[in-house]
């Protein structure tokens, strides 16, 4: 298999959709596959919101310091701060949703270059340091950087010329080695 191929593989891209690239256009195809993505990760976060109300609900029924209200909808202290995460939640997933809805194609052509970026995060657990170090792996190439799985550097070698296609909201929907592979 060469190196082009495994590029096709990696990224989940045909000769036709990279053709249509060429061409400045995003196949329908490509369109579908950054579509899934998006909805699987609305899936998770919708997940999570249904999960975080429905302990809320219970916890507020549970200890009786829910009120009638005028309306008649139970209210209680103890589901402020879960209705404040659901409501910045649902707005991060919007505003992600409408990021990813860009479908208008760009190009970063130039020398491949893998970086360790090291992020200091707080740490959530209850034992250990308040902050842990968070290690993620950048591929920077024309002025662009995107977040790369580590296989991907078993496919291109640090050095290598390559163009990328990818969308406004900064999927790689396709790529091919530019000279030599």
């Amino acid at each position: 298999m060469t190196k082009n191929e495994k590029l096709q593989e990696y990224f989940n891209f045909t000769q036709n959709d990279l053709q249509e690239n060429r061409q400045g256009q995003v196949s329908e195809d490509q369109r579908l596959i950054v579509k899934n993505r998006a909805q699987r990760f609305n899936n998770n976060i919708l997940i999570v919101l249904v999960f975080i109300l429905v302990i809320s609900a219970g916890a507020a029924a549970f200890t009786r310091k829910a009120v009638l209200s005028a309306s008649g909808f139970p209210f209680s202290p103890a589901l402020l701060g879960p209705g404040i995460t659901i409501v910045i939640m649902t707005v991060y997933m919007l505003n992600r949703s409408k990021k990813k809805s860009d479908f208008s194609l760009h190009k970063a052509e130039g020398t491949v270059n893998f970086v360790w970026v090291e992020e200091r995060v707080r740490n959530h657990s209850n034992s250990g340091p308040d902050y842990k170090t968070v290690r993620s792996l950048q591929m920077r190439v024309g002025g662009e950087s995107f977040n790369v799985r580590e296989e991907l550097m078993d496919i291109i070698n640090q050095g290598d010329n390559a163009r990328f296609y990818y969308t406004g909201g900064g999927d790689i929907v396709s790529a091919e080695f530019v000279g030599k592979p």
